[in-house]
């Protein structure tokens, strides 16, 4: 078991910021459309937030099939590259795209025939205009998923052969194609004679940046020359079942451990409905709160994942544990940094969201609860994308489970059942959930086992 000390590697280090600065700009540049829309949302009130965040959390879940697809591409397209097999990784893109255009294509289809009564299953307790405003909501959401799909699948490729500042551009400008679209369609523009349209202008202008983003990455990716990963209509665009199979081997055991947490995620926001409307808008705004926090630690997750899957390609294994280590570090430090800021700035944060004085008090203290665990959140992510680029995700989906299920959902229903504590139950979870699965994934870490395996 490998010491772990606070010393830092200067050289270890500057590389990792090289690599992980684009990929957190990226996520901040995500996280503020998402506030952006938040904020939109509480300015026609408190029912547009819950219902578009109660949709959102809704999208997330199926979205992980996605998630744990683009995971098994990254991870490959890293090993490849670290073995310095460029036509690999570009079959590797091909075969994942193959792939996610089918799942994408079917669950859109699932959803849209069934997305009434899947809205009424899972949120059938909630106020009868959060759930009609919901229901818009997702009809038209459900359109993007294909989009969302090659999206990520091309983010995760470039950044898995090295390459993040290219995702980061082009997310910056679609990004601000989205932010320009919602604030048309949610409040209108009369000089153009565009009607106000609220919670499904939102919708529309999300769908559209997706069908956006998806055709300026694929106009890069094609006349990208000098990138580390590019296609041309020479490759061999044939089915390939050992590329799959590669793929896959990571991305089932992803796709179930993002299942298992989105699973969790969402059952928590179905206990939090009964909680009434303040906590439902109250949850959504320390979620996005937290994001402040939570996107550059997963850029630097990102990092760590390409660096030390590239690492374990060249079969390097010092210079692998160097990089996971020395990314926990960083990640740590600014996590506390950014907890602090939480802490102190909770109440004008919270404010941002929402007028309600009922929704900022509540919000307060979930922001507050975020910013304490902000270290634990940091550990949680870099010691989660080390074992996930080594290939042990078997273990990550196991304790995942446990720990989201275990305390999150279940310690938080009992709570709110038995001992009638409301929100502070949820944070209670959220705390014991975090603390757990940190302590699991550093102790996996520490052991070095993971250097060894092979995908």
């Amino acid at each position: 078991m490998k010491k772990f000390t606070f010393k830092l590697d200067k050289k270890a280090d500057k590389e990792i910021i090289e690599l992980a600065w684009p990929s957190i700009t990226e996520q901040i540049l995500e996280m503020m459309v998402g506030m952006v829309s938040t904020i939109f949302m509480g300015r026609i009130g408190t029912d547009a937030v819950a219902a578009v965040g109660m949709v959102n959390m809704l999208m997330g879940f199926l979205q992980t099939v996605f998630s744990g697809l683009s995971m098994g591409t990254t991870v490959i397209i890293a090993r490849v590259t670290g073995e310095g097999n460029k036509e690999e990784a570009k079959r590797a893109l091909i075969q994942s795209i193959y792939m996610a255009l089918v799942i994408g294509l079917a669950l859109a289809l699932f959803g849209k025939i069934f997305s009434v009564s899947i809205l009424k299953l899972f949120f059938g307790g909630a106020d009868s205009n959060v759930i009609n405003l919901g229901i818009s909501y997702f009809g038209i959401t459900l359109l993007n998923l294909p989009f969302f799909v090659l999206d990520i699948i091309i983010s995760g490729a470039m950044r898995g052969a090295g390459d993040t500042k290219t995702p980061m551009v082009i997310t910056g400008v679609v990004n601000i194609i989205n932010i320009i679209l919602n604030t048309i369609l949610i409040f209108g523009m009369p000089i153009l004679h565009i009607p106000a349209l609220g919670v499904i202008g939102s919708a529309i202008a999300v769908t559209i940046s997706r069908v956006v983003a998806v055709i300026i990455r694929l106009i890069v990716l094609y006349n990208g020359r000098k990138l580390k990963l590019n296609l041309s209509l020479k490759d061999d665009y044939s089915i390939r079942t050992n590329v799959m199979k590669r793929i896959i081997n990571i991305g089932i055991p992803a796709f179930i451990e993002q299942a298992v947490m989105q699973g969790g995620f969402l059952l928590v926001q179905i206990i939090i409905v009964t909680l009434g409307t303040v906590a439902m808008a109250s949850y959504q705004v320390g979620i996005n709160v937290n994001s402040l926090a939570f996107f550059p630690v997963f850029g630097f997750a990102i990092a760590n994942t390409t660096l030390v899957g590239q690492s374990l390609g060249e079969r390097n294994y010092k210079k692998a544990e160097n990089y996971a280590y020395e990314s926990l570090k960083i990640t740590m430090l600014m996590a506390f940094i950014l907890g602090m800021f939480m802490v102190i700035f909770a109440r004008p944060l919270a404010s941002l969201y929402s007028n309600d004085p009922l929704v900022i008090k509540e919000s307060m203290s979930l922001i507050r609860t975020f910013g304490i665990l902000e270290p634990l959140i940091a550990i949680l992510n870099v010691c989660s994308a080390t074992l996930k680029a080594s290939g042990d995700i078997n273990y990550v989906m196991v304790s995942s489970f446990v720990g989201l299920w275990t305390f999150r959902v279940f310690v938080s229903f009992a709570l709110i059942r038995w001992a009638h504590i409301g929100m502070t139950a949820v944070m209670i979870g959220i705390f014991l959930d975090f603390s757990s699965r940190s302590f699991m994934y550093l102790s996996r870490m520490l052991k070095g086992k993971w250097k060894y395996l092979k995908v």
